[in-house]
This record gives structure tokens, sequence and C-alpha cells, in this order.
């Protein structure tokens, strides 16, 4: 294994330990470095004297393969907390660090998505987003980091900042035209801690709200009755009738209860999966089982006692 962390001006070579966390249901991404006892002096200076909070930096890790190497980015972002001790463990959030330094004063009278976006993201930043009329929308003294959380509670949409673009859009569509990668069951993968579920076994119900420009909600239910089953919201960008409502949950529905795996599977350093992917899990005693999920949350652990691995949580079937 191979690892190379930049802090600032710092750069430090095969750091031992290193976590992040990414999931598409959070705004940011985080990550924590664990900075041994033999880099207390760096040039004869204290490490913590040569980086500060606010400072951008970066995670590369990657394997020797021979006298190739095979290293890539695994995260971009700022330092957020910087612990005392030794050893050191600095805390670090992506670029949507950036987002908590703002603040915005927007009135829109018929907002769309890309136009508030666009007025609240920085012109660095790339945007991806779905074309939706969001209406009446308000924007009083408040970070573009909580701009985005009212888009996540109030219209069921949800982001992904990597690479230097932030996609928006509504969970069901958030694994199409992504990445897709590929996990073959005692091959590649590390741990296995998936559940093969049939249809039959989701009790679950679905109350699925639009938020209509006007300020109006169009509501309905569908799926299980039962008295158990566990009821989710779904919310979306109106207007939408009844029946075009019905028509979009039950779509989404479709890829919550179906025939196939839930649960977590951890693969190695390689592939590189990243939240908001695509995953096609293979089983060559099982093949009718494959199928296509899209990765909710992704757990990246690089230490010198368990190696590089990657724990991947599953969300929809695509």
């Amino acid at each position: 294994m191979i690892s190379k962390v930049t802090l600032g001006r710092v750069i430090l070579n095969n750091i031992s330990n290193f976590e992040i966390n990414e999931n598409i249901l959070e705004i940011s991404n985080t990550a924590k470095i664990t900075i041994p006892r033999h880099y207390k002096q760096l040039d004869g200076k204290s490490v913590l004297d040569q980086f500060r909070v606010g400072d951008k930096m970066t995670i590369e890790a990657g394997y020797y393969y021979g006298s190739d190497v095979d290293m890539a980015l695994e995260f971009t972002g700022y330092v957020q907390e910087i612990e005392s001790d030794y050893p050191l463990i600095i805390h670090c959030e992506d670029e949507s660090y950036i987002f908590r330094q703002t603040n915005n004063n927007k009135s829109y009278r018929d907002a769309t998505l890309k136009q508030i976006l666009s007025d609240i993201i920085p012109s660095n930043i790339g945007i991806e987003c779905p074309d939706m009329t969001l209406g009446k929308f308000m924007i009083d003294n408040a970070s573009t980091y909580s701009v985005l959380q009212q888009l996540v509670k109030n219209y069921g949409l949800f982001s992904r900042l990597q690479d230097g673009k932030l996609k928006v859009g509504l969970a069901y569509e958030f694994g199409d035209n992504t990445t897709e990668h590929t996990y073959v069951i005692g091959k590649n993968v590390k741990k296995n801690e998936l559940k093969y579920k049939r249809e039959r076994d989701f009790k679950v119900r679905f109350k699925a709200i639009a938020n209509n420009p006007d300020g109006s909600k169009t509501t309905v239910s569908i799926g299980n009755k039962d008295g158990d089953a566990s009821e989710r919201t779904l919310n979306f960008a109106g207007p939408m009738s009844e029946a075009d409502l019905k028509k979009v949950a039950e779509g989404v529905a479709k890829k919550v209860i179906y025939d196939g795996y839930t649960g977590s599977i951890t693969g190695f350093g390689i592939p590189r999966t990243h939240a908001g992917d695509a995953l096609v899990i293979r089983d060559e005693f099982e093949p009718d089982r494959e199928g296509k999920y899209m990765i909710e949350k992704v757990d990246i652990a690089y230490n010198e006692t368990n190696g590089f691995s990657r724990q991947n949580t599953l969300s929809f079937k695509l």
C-alpha cells in the first residue's frame, strides 16, 4: 500500500491510518487522518506549526505493483479540526466546507433548482441537476450549506460533491449515468454482509408528497397497509396531480422493493467505489442473483492492521 497526505504546504508520505466517510444522504463527506509520533517534528519544526484549520488538503492512496504504483486522489477538502494530543488526529471536510463560510439573501417568485444552485454555489464548482421548478423560494441570511439542507428536507433532493462538481437530484435517480464497478463474491470481496431478500419480504409503505409552487401539497400513500409496516416519506417538487404523483411514487417503490441484496459489502482499495456510484454484484455459484445497485454510503479505511478497504452500503436497485 502507498499513501500521501497534503495539508496546506505540508506533504506527508506513507501515512499509516486514515478513514473517509461518504454518504449521499449527507451534505458533506468527511475524513479523519491519524499522524504518528515520528511526524511530531518535520524539517525541524513542529507539524502543528505548519498547517492550520481552513487549509486545503488532499488524500491519495493506492498500491505498489512491483515497480509500478497505482495511486489516486481519494479525498479533497479542508482541515476542519486538529486534535492537540499525539498521535495527531486531523478531522477534514470535503469541499462543502466552503459552503458553510457563505451568507446568502435571495428571494424568488418562481425559482428553478438550477437558478437557485447557480446563485449560491461558487462559480468554480460545476453543477448537475434535473430541470425542476420549485416555485416561491426564500433565502434569508443562510449559508449555502443550510440551503442545501433545506432542499434535502423539503424536496427529497440529495447531493454529491466530487471532482469539482456538485450533483443534486432525486434519490431514485442518483445512480443513473454514473460510474459502475463490479464485485464478484469470492474473488474481489473482503467481507460480505449482504442479505438476499424477496419482494414479499419488504413490509413498507410510502407517503409521497408533491410540494407545489403555490405552497400547497399533494399527498398519496402506496404500499403495504399492515399496521407493522414501516412508512417512508418521499418528497417531490410539484406541481403534480394525485395520478402523476402516484405513478412517480410507484416507480420509486419498484426500486426499493425488489428481489435482491440489502446491507453492505466490503472490497479492497480497488475498484475505487464512491457513494453515488453503481455496483454490480455477481456470485458465480448463484448467477441468477446478479444485480446492479446504487451505493448510498462508502466507508474507506486505510491502516497497517487491516489494509486498504471500502465498505459499501447498498441503496436502490438500478
